[in-house]
């Protein structure tokens, strides 16, 4: 991970003064600032619409890079930015209760008492939680701010007082698949090695440690390296936690804001709504700026804006304009989750360049829908409905995957293409080496022969012609004696080569 030096920088707001972990990040933007941020559109490029359909099928891999920010961006953008500044404003590594927490922390570790001998804290900051559809771009959302943010910051010196610190700004981390505490905890250490090259992992990956001591040296980490913002994914999983192992994490979330003053962020489909509100303390933490929660767009001004953007990445050769027709059509199929419109764009392209028909209609989307959808057809339907308690049958939407369409089109790409002149020439060498070898030629002198005339004869393209040739000269230096002290075989000891080289058989430049 880069680690960028500190560069500490004048605060406008009062309370942020003379705090190193505030004065070293990137300023607070702008809403507008935030879009120009954000905003990843490469689109087409001049001249891509004429390259080869291989190249296109590269080139439309680009809408995947493509990122609109829309409203709910800018709003994830300012939390995220209050958040972790109001978490270190009573963090600040100068103060002398900074060590002093540092030691009690030690203390608690090597004394082996679970995390909650950390003792209490006045945090100035909760975080928030982000509940949504699998594929409307949570995710996406969060690792574009995130990456906003240098991860690490060196210290070495604040102004005239010495400061060796390596800040950790914020980590991301996926919750367990089984919803495990001792799976997230390892899965902390591993990411904060990552971070800062140290092997936290490695110190505590052993059956020994207790979920209680595990909590401690995690909470001791976050402490010690100043970690900003604690942001946890697919928080659904905890649904799986066996032997409390759900309230035990939800409890231990509440302890990191408590007891440090670390904001933590959680990310989760609609699955995570009953797991947030069963715990009221984490149900109040995790409000600390206000949910959000993340639906699918809706048909309006946010959805044009979205399409009229993402309309430049277009590769095939005749451009298609974008009307009202194609926005709904678009709508209609993906029901407004982001990931399904922009791989369904994606779709009817990759099938009208390897198709070779280089355009696309509003129908196409609904034919691609039908082709490549039907695993999320159920849920898509839910949605189409506006029925609660269907839509609440599916939490998650399934995710649509691009590899297997890009194969099967690649494949009728291939089977398109022209095959290429010099794969042709070796069929045919091949074949009229096959034929020199029936009549009884050697097969080294089978292969020089052939490979002969067809580079001396272009216009021998049939390999009747070729084998018609290379018979000819074969049987001539058969018939003749080797009286020049030329190599055996050599056409120049050959009957009658006078005569060949007078009607052209062998080049008079190279014999």
């Amino acid at each position: 991970m880069t680690e960028y030096g500190a560069v500490y920088k004048e605060q406008i707001v009062l309370d942020y003064m003379g705090n190193p972990l505030i004065e070293a990040l990137p300023p607070i933007l702008s809403s507008g600032e935030v879009v120009d941020a954000l905003s990843k559109n490469e689109g087409q490029h001049d001249g891509e619409r004429q390259l080869d359909p291989q190249y296109r099928l590269h080139c439309v891999q680009r809408l995947f890079r493509y990122f609109q920010p829309l409203e709910q961006h800018v709003d994830i953008e300012q939390r995220f930015s209050r958040c972790i500044r109001q978490g270190y404003l009573h963090r600040n590594p100068l103060a002398a209760d900074y060590a002093a927490a540092l030691v009690h922390g030690h203390k608690a570790i090597m004394s082996k008492q679970g995390y909650e001998a950390l003792g209490a804290f006045r945090p100035t900051a909760a975080g928030f939680t982000i509940i949504g559809l699998s594929g409307v771009g949570k995710t996406s959302a969060v690792s574009n701010i995130l990456a906003m943010y240098p991860q690490v910051i060196e210290h070495s010196r604040y102004h005239e007082t010495p400061l060796i610190l390596k800040q950790v700004v914020w980590l991301k981390l996926d919750c367990p698949h089984d919803g495990s505490v001792k799976g997230l905890c390892m899965s902390f250490f591993e990411a904060i090695d990552q971070a800062v090259g140290t092997n936290y992992f490695e110190a505590n990956y052993s059956s020994r440690n207790t979920i209680d001591i595990l909590m401690i040296r995690m909470a001791q980490a976050a402490r010690l390296h100043c970690l900003g913002v604690l942001v946890i994914d697919e928080i659904q999983h905890l649904n799986m936690a066996k032997g409390g192992g759900q309230e035990k994490m939800l409890n231990f979330f509440v302890t990191l804001v408590n007891t440090i003053g670390v904001p933590v962020v959680l990310i989760g489909t609609n699955r995570a709504m009953s797991i947030l509100q069963s715990e009221f303390r984490q149900a109040r933490r995790g409000s600390g700026q206000g949910d959000l929660i993340w639906d699918r767009m809706k048909n309006d001004a946010g959805w044009d804006i979205f399409i009229s953007s993402m309309w430049r990445n277009q590769w095939t050769q005749q451009p298609v304009l974008l009307t009202d027709v194609f926005k709904k059509a678009l709508y209609d199929e993906s029901q407004g989750i982001i990931d399904i419109a922009i791989k369904l764009y994606a779709m009817v392209q990759v099938r009208a360049i390897a198709l070779g028909k280089e355009t696309f209609t509003p129908s196409d989307f609904h034919n691609v829908a039908i082709e490549r959808l039907g695993l999320v057809k159920p849920m898509l339907d839910a949605l189409r409905s506006g029925d609660r308690k269907k839509i609440d049958m599916y939490g998650d939407i399934a995710t649509v995957s691009m590899e297997d369409y890009y194969s099967a089109h690649s494949s009728v790409l291939e089977q398109k293409q022209p095959i290429p002149q010099k794969r042709n020439e070796i069929s045919l060498s091949e074949k009229a080496i096959l034929k020199l070898l029936e009549l009884g030629v050697e097969p080294p002198k089978a292969k020089y022969l052939t490979g002969k005339v067809i580079a001396e004869h272009q216009e021998a393209r049939d390999v009747v012609d070729v084998v018609r040739l290379a018979y000819r000269i074969f049987l001539a230096v058969s018939e003749s004696g080797n009286l020049s002290g030329h190599d055996p075989g050599d056409l120049r000891d050959a009957a009658g080569y006078a005569d060949m080289k007078a009607d052209g058989v062998i080049d008079a430049e190279s014999w």
